[in-house]
């Protein structure tokens, strides 16, 4: 197959399979190699030359195949490397749980998992609670941490904000929000619905953690409905 005005084939096993075709003409019985201009010489030469790259084409074929072998005994399903790893890892397991220190452990990069993840313990302080907009059906609300620079400042621990909605046209007791429908959100600000809320309603903010351990109640928001 010629490439770009050049008769000879650029893939080696191509050009190698075109060097058989002219040796196959130029050294057939009865074939004089001067028609093309050739010596018996360029005849020989020519067909040392095929017989050589056949050889090492061959060869290379058998290398691929056992190359393709290797890396499937290395890198397969079943190969050695994945029952190493796992060999390992179980070594890394027993070692774990052995009476060896933990300097010993460390010889073989091994470390030791803490028994008891270290305690996150709530915000002890209420959040800042402030209203960002009032429209109809829905307000908006913000919450920071308190003496934080930052308006969408969260406490250390705390992963959401718990918000108390009581009426606000009630008298106020003590402890309100306790008892009262607590709607949860992850951020700030945020977007509450208010259908079917009284006309007035008192809010209250408090941090939330992962664990579910909250943070005291923010003084009250007294927002008007519309």
């Amino acid at each position: 197959m010629a490439n770009h005005g050049d008769f000879i084939p650029r893939p080696k096993v191509d050009a190698t399979g075109y060097g058989a075709l002219v040796h196959g003409v130029i050294a057939a019985d009865g074939y004089d190699p001067a028609t093309l201009g050739l010596t018996d010489a360029d005849v020989t030469g020519l067909g040392d030359l095929v017989s050589a790259n056949q050889d090492l084409l061959a060869e290379i074929d058998t290398l691929k195949a056992a190359l393709m072998g290797k890396t499937k005994a290395l890198s397969g399903p079943n190969g050695s490397h994945r029952q190493m790893v796992a060999k390992l890892r179980n070594i890394g397991n027993k070692a774990r749980i052995s009476n060896a220190s933990n300097a010993e452990l460390i010889q073989i990069g091994v470390w030791r998992k803490k028994t008891k993840p270290t305690r996150r313990n709530a915000p002890s302080v209420a959040p800042e609670f402030s209203l960002a907009g009032v429209m109809p059906g829905v307000i908006r609300l913000r919450t920071r941490e308190s003496g934080s620079a930052s308006p969408r400042a969260r406490a250390a621990n705390a992963n959401g904000i718990q918000i108390a909605v009581v009426d606000g046209t009630a008298a106020v007791t003590d402890c309100e929000a306790n008892d009262a429908p607590i709607k949860s959100v992850s951020h700030s600000p945020m977007q509450l619905h208010t259908a079917r809320w009284p006309a007035k309603v008192r809010l209250y903010a408090r941090w939330q953690t992962q664990r579910g351990e909250v943070s005291d109640w923010s003084l009250p928001l007294t927002v008007t409905v519309v």
